[in-house]
């Protein structure tokens, strides 16, 4: 059932929204290269310190037998549940229980938003959600969304596995799972700057 809002803001304030908006792409943005700077830059001996203490972390995952997620081929991509399935598995295991995983305060939830159906292929796009539920406040104000699209070609090779990418909230950067490692930060960040947005419009 849809809900209407009541309660919309003016036009002055939704031109505050765009600012706020504006601003947290800016910021996001801005940490996002920092953390990459952080990792990739080699030439200062504390950041290659850090980065040399990720490769160790990195090995000791695969020392004690975690695995990375397998995601199906295209002839085992049968329906939306599969992909369900297989998002939760990765965060599961990329994301929550990996060395330097997200903290046990955050929960997610995993939709299914639609198919689209193209000439060549089709998309299967869901959305996880994260937030911080506690027991003053059950439902959360604020919560991230991680909008994740799962490429199932007509085309290629039934036995080829599917093409998955994955985008955060406010952040332009499109990311494959094999390729991205996984940083709470970036989603405390988020959340402050909803924060800060929110409680600069008065509604």
């Amino acid at each position: 059932m849809a809900v209407v809002d009541r309660h919309l803001p003016s036009l002055d304030q939704s031109e505050n929204y765009d600012t706020f908006a504006h601003e947290a792409h800016s910021i996001v943005d801005l940490l996002v290269q920092q953390s990459l700077t952080h990792v990739t830059d080699t030439n200062d001996t504390e950041n290659h310190v850090e980065r040399g203490r990720f490769i160790e972390l990195e090995n000791e995952a695969k020392i004690s037998g975690q695995a990375s997620v397998q995601w199906p081929k295209i002839s085992e991509f049968t329906n939306e549940k599969v992909g369900v399935e297989k998002i939760n598995e990765y965060i599961e295991k990329e994301w929550k229980k990996a060395p330097g995983g997200h903290d046990l305060c955050w929960l997610y939830a995993i939709d299914f938003i639609e198919k689209k159906t193209l000439e060549f292929n089709d998309l299967y796009i869901y959305r996880v959600r994260y937030s911080i539920p506690t027991r003053r406040q059950p439902i959360p104000r604020q919560t991230i969304s991680i909008y994740f699209t799962i490429d199932v070609s007509k085309v290629q090779p039934k036995n080829l596995p599917v093409k998955v990418l994955f985008a955060l909230e406010t952040m332009r950067v499109i990311y494959e799972p094999a390729k991205f490692r996984f940083r709470q930060n970036w989603l405390q960040a988020i959340i402050l700057l909803k924060e800060k947005m929110a409680n600069g419009i008065d509604f």
